[in-house]
């Protein structure tokens, strides 16, 4: 089994987000923020949406979609067949060690459906 982020695995299309924005289950955290919806993929997928407002500087965004990324594809022979939309939330600055196991905290919420929030639409 490969550990590689393919494109079939990213969420790239405009339509593919809305359809998770749109009746996804919300889990946010102190960092990170994930909107998860079921899909009729095999595979988990994963989608990232890091915003100027949130994170003005590049190297910030960039290290948050890094880190994103990583906890993903290290942990996605684990997740079920959800799409998730990862956001960064504003916040104070934090060690990768403590994004990366919150992040994986709230895929495993959201896959184990201990999360009942839904997104409004």
């Amino acid at each position: 089994m490969s550990f590689k982020l393919t494109h079939d695995i990213k969420i790239l299309k405009a339509n593919e987000y809305s359809a998770i924005f749109k009746g996804g289950k919300l889990a946010k955290g102190k960092h990170w923020q994930i909107i998860a919806k079921p899909i009729k993929s095999p595979k988990p997928r994963l989608g990232l949406a890091i915003s100027k407002k949130v994170h003005r500087l590049a190297v910030d965004r960039n290290r948050f979609k890094r880190i994103a990324r990583e906890t993903f594809r290290l942990e996605r022979l684990c997740l079920d067949n959800w799409g998730f939309v990862v956001m960064a939330r504003r916040s104070k600055p934090a060690k990768n060690a403590v994004l990366s196991a919150e992040l994986l905290s709230l895929f495993k919420k959201v896959s184990k459906n201990e999360i009942s929030i839904t997104v409004p639409h």
